[in-house]
């Protein structure tokens, strides 16, 4: 009786344990790992210096030069840094954040390699979108996305902070899944790679300059079918 017991216990533990390896959900950064940095960079330093040059009645370099400076003495741990209407306000700009995104709306360009790997992945995967940034500028960029994704989650719009470990455990008792069961791609070093890491879930590094090694980096979307293929048996 007692062996059968142990026995239970332990074919109960392993199967715990294989539960916990299975792979369920495949989690994305947005910004550089989506779609290019272009058009968040057209409205950081583009739209908002012309604005301000407009309103200071000074040059495009001058204003650009005084507008990145700004940004550096908040920097990107200050959760003021990603908003937009906080700049809005503190440079004293008359205009609707609606009306930036809008303008540059047509200069969102998804990575070629994305669309395809989602069209594979949706097939075995739950797939969700984690991103730092606000969620108004999480529209216009998952227009031509959302179709492949079950849910969105912003750390400033949802949890009022950035990425972090806190954050990640969050989303995965919300998914109902253990975080062992999701991995996270993204490409920030810190933000994606190691609060992910540091909440149990899998994590890959996505180093587009092709600067780190390592088993958790690849330099491109593509590798991702092979990482799950070898790690996940997937």
């Amino acid at each position: 009786m007692n062996w059968r017991i142990g026995e239970l216990i332990y074919w109960r533990i392993r199967e715990l344990v294989n539960c916990k390896k299975s792979l369920k959900v495949i989690s994305f950064d947005v910004d550089g790992t989506l779609v290019d940095l272009e058009y968040n960079d057209l409205i950081w330093f583009k739209e908002i210096p012309e604005l301000v040059a407009k309103k200071k009645k000074i040059s495009f370099e001058k204003s650009l030069k005084f507008v990145h400076e700004e940004y550096t003495k908040l920097g990107e741990h200050n959760l003021n840094w990603y908003d937009i209407n906080y700049w809005i306000s503190y440079f004293h700009i008359e205009i609707s954040p609606n009306k930036i995104f809008e303008k540059y709306e047509t200069q969102v360009q998804i990575y070629p390699e994305v669309i395809p790997l989602l069209e594979e992945l949706k097939k075995n995967f739950i797939l969700i979108v984690i991103t730092a940034m606000p969620r108004e500028f999480l529209v216009p960029k998952m227009k031509k996305l959302e179709k492949y994704f079950k849910f969105s989650f912003s750390a400033l719009s949802d949890f009022k902070e950035l990425k972090n470990s806190e954050i990640y455990s969050k989303i995965s008792k919300a998914l109902n899944v253990y975080p062992e069961q999701i991995l996270h791609i993204g490409d920030h070093w810190e933000f994606d790679y190691l609060a992910a890491q540091k909440a149990g879930m899998n994590a890959i590094y996505l180093d587009r300059s092709n600067t780190k090694k390592g088993n958790f980096v690849v330099n491109n979307l593509t590798e991702i079918k092979r990482v799950i293929r070898d790690k996940y048996n997937n």
